[in-house]
This record gives C-alpha cells, structure tokens and sequence, in this order.
C-alpha cells in the first residue's frame, strides 16, 4: 500500500507513485502530506528518483539565467496557482486519476520554469548584471549564489530548527571567528529556504549556518549545519 492509499484509507495497484515529488521539492505540499511523503521516500526508489530528478531542476532553473528581482508577490502568486490545480486534479483510484496526479506535476515544473524565467527577465531595460558563481555546500545540502558580491542561501532538506531556536548565517574571513550577517531564518514543511545574505563577501573565506536562540546571537552556540567555502 503506497503512503497516498494509506492516507485516503484505501489499496490500489496502479503505478501513481512520483505524483507529489514535484510539489515535495518545490515545499508546495500540506505538512501531513509531506510528512506521508518522508515516509514513502523510504521504501520507494520510484519516488527517490522522481524526487532527485525535481530537485535537479529546482536547483538549476534559478541559475539558468540572469537574475533580476521578480515583480513583488510573483512567487506566492505562481504557488497559489500550484495549490489551486493539485487540489483540482487530486486523482481517484483510476488510471484517469493517475494521469492526472502526472499533469500536475508536469504543471508544477512548467510553473517553476515560468518563475525562474520572470525573475531573470530584464524589467525596465536595465544592463545585465556581472557573472553568477555558485558555491556548493560541503556540510548540509545547500548552496550559496553570489553575483555582485550579493550571495543568496539556497536551502533544501534543512530539519526544523526546533523549538525557541531559528537558523543564523555567518561568515568566516580568513582565521577570524565567524561573524554575524543578521540573516535569520526558518525553513518550511520540506526543509527548504532561500535566504538573501546582506553584506558584503569581499574576503569571506566561507558561509557558515548554525541553530542559534531566536533572535540571533553575537557569536556561534552550536556546530554549523551549513559550511559553503566561497573560493
């Protein structure tokens, strides 16, 4: 029994396994359904590959092109729409219901697609900006994205920081101690985040992220869940 049978109460044969990894990796699903979803991972390589292959797509669109700020409420308004046809087309025990569950999440990368290619799209005429470099984490799945030496965290299966706890971003320049960037944050039901690191990185040697006391602290509590050396 798949983990959507167990939670529609009911058993089926038919293949609908990978219907929910888009959405999964976009943290477009409800909390109970991404917490099914965790679950089902474990037992199902159909699904970790469907979801591997999202998260590849998920990671490379927003760099495929030039990156400009998008029109303020683009991205709640393109997942507002994700929302609206998941809920439209939840299939039915049938080979129907299953096909559609697959347009659905045909419709979730053509809407991720659609997003990247507006927030690249140049508004207003302006110069394009300098070249984009991207940094992978070594501790933690992650990645840092700096162009203009402005960086933007990009966060993907980051466990809840827990409670009275948030996630603060520092960086480390050369042998000093980490200092603090005043970037706190909290990620969703899939463990994902993306987070505009605010100042500059001229001799930052590495991004760290840790679990600190809401609020933030002056100087790191626990060990980084985050390292990204940005070099």
């Amino acid at each position: 029994m798949s983990w959507e049978q167990e939670m529609d109460g009911h058993g089926s044969d038919l293949p609908n396994c990978g219907g929910d990894a888009a959405a999964y990796a976009m943290g477009a699903l409800e909390p109970a359904e991404a917490e099914a979803f965790r679950r089902h991972l474990e037992s199902c390589a159909v699904c970790a590959e469907e979801l591997a292959s999202f998260e590849t797509v998920v990671a490379a669109l927003p760099m495929s092109v030039p990156q400009y700020a998008p029109p303020k409420g683009l991205r709640r308004r393109v997942m507002r729409e994700i929302s609206s046809e998941r809920g439209f087309a939840r299939p039915s025990a049938s080979p129907r219901g299953w096909v559609a569950r697959r347009a659905v999440a045909a419709i979730s990368a053509a809407a991720l697609l659609a997003l990247a290619v507006l927030g690249g799209a140049q508004l207003g005429g302006s110069s394009a900006p300098g070249p984009t470099r991207v940094f992978a984490a070594s501790v933690g799945d992650a990645m840092v994205r700096v162009s203009r030496e402005q960086a933007e965290l990009i966060v993907k299966h980051l466990p809840q920081p827990g409670a009275g706890r948030i996630y603060e971003v520092w960086l480390k320049h050369g042998g000093q101690p980490p200092q603090p960037t005043r970037a706190l944050f909290d990620v969703d039901t899939a463990g994902s985040a993306d987070v505009v690191v605010p100042g500059s990185l001229h001799g930052a040697s590495k991004l760290l992220v840790t679990a600190e006391p809401v609020g933030g602290t002056l100087v790191p509590t626990t060990r980084p869940v985050i390292v990204a050396s940005l070099s």
